[in-house]
């Protein structure tokens, strides 16, 4: 009986906000007395999906090259892999987001990374400590798909919120060589805020960090992070379509505790259908973008202060660039973009 209710207690149990799946646990699972143990090998899974298999996915188990085989992947495209947040699944919507985009645009294989029980709700300090464990997994995969012939120089890490942690220690743990691109999707700030770069996600974690923050001071960060960092809307709450007013009353307080936040990954994820939606100008503050003084702070031609955030940014500019998004979907303002 003991036996059987500290199993129950370690399980992750899918909860539903309207069709969107979270995870919760009685028990966290961790390093710490009465935490659960870890099973990293069960407990952070690898989904590749493709064209051919867009709803059901092939599980990838490091070391096992039948696995591998078994997947519709391509040695030689760029190779996407994506890290969800706080409570989220593999399944959830933001990663689900993510995946028909890329599938939409095609020519890359796309894997989503689902470490569901070790972020589970409501234990965020424990998911906090998990992440460091989790990157150090997520570089052995990219280590062991390396191994078997994919390019290093093709793959390109995308994280969200505690995901983009994810995705920083993942490039602090790589063994052999830096990732070409990491993507930081309002990196989480709570209980990351005095770690320094050794702590949360660096300029140093990739050739080239981008940040989306859209949440700042809240559950994002509100300072830059990366080679580029993009301030959509100044990058704080509350984005365009987040107010009170504007939102619905289906889940209301979930989506106005969330809907900042999430903008981060709407807004990355229409930028792989429309890698040219959101063009930014560099500046120093939100408010010179505002008042019209970014072209007199930088008076060295448009390629020196143009950015486009998203999938289509150019990785050898660097800088703060802010912009402005509608309210809804599409959320850009330049014209559908056709892969």
């Amino acid at each position: 009986m003991v036996a059987a209710l500290g199993a129950l207690a370690c399980m992750t149990f899918t909860f539903f906000m309207g069709k969107n799946p979270f995870s919760a646990t009685m028990t966290p699972k961790g390093q710490c007395e009465n935490c659960c143990p870890i099973d990293i090998r069960e407990d952070i899974a690898f989904f590749s999906y493709s064209r051919k298999n867009p709803i059901r996915p092939h599980r990838i188990f490091i070391g096992n090259d039948e696995s591998l085989r078994r997947t519709h992947m391509h040695r030689n495209m760029t190779t996407v892999i994506y890290v969800h947040g706080f409570t989220e699944q593999g399944n959830s919507k933001g990663a689900t987001t993510i995946k028909k985009a890329y599938l939409y645009r095609g020519g890359v294989n796309i894997i989503i990374v689902d470490w569901s029980p070790l972020c589970a709700f409501p234990w965020y300090s424990h998911a906090v400590i998990n992440t460091r464990a989790a990157g150090q997994y997520v570089a052995r995969f990219i280590e062991y798909l390396v191994s078997r012939g994919f390019m290093l120089s093709k793959i390109h890490l995308i994280g969200f919120s505690l995901g983009a942690e994810i995705a920083g220690f993942t490039g602090k743990n790589l063994r052999i060589g830096k990732l070409p691109r990491i993507t930081g999707l309002d990196p989480a700030f709570p209980l990351y805020m005095w770690t320094g770069k050794k702590g949360h996600l660096a300029p140093s974690d990739a050739e080239f960090v981008d940040v989306i923050h859209t949440d700042a001071g809240v559950f994002g960060f509100p300072v830059p992070l990366g080679h580029a960092d993009f301030f959509p809307n100044g990058g704080f709450p509350v984005q365009p379509g987040c107010s009170i007013r504007e939102l619905t009353e289906t889940n209301l307080i979930t989506r106005l505790m969330a809907c900042s936040h999430d903008r981060a990954w709407e807004y990355f994820a229409e930028s792989v259908v429309n890698p040219v939606g959101f063009p930014s100008l560099r500046c120093d503050s939100y408010e010179s973008f505002t008042d019209g003084t970014c072209f007199k702070e930088y008076a060295y031609g448009k390629d020196h202060y143009t950015q486009y955030m998203g999938l289509g940014v150019n990785k050898k500019i660097k800088g703060h660039f802010y912009l402005a998004t509608r309210p809804k979907a599409p959320f850009a303002y330049n014209k559908i973009y056709k892969p």
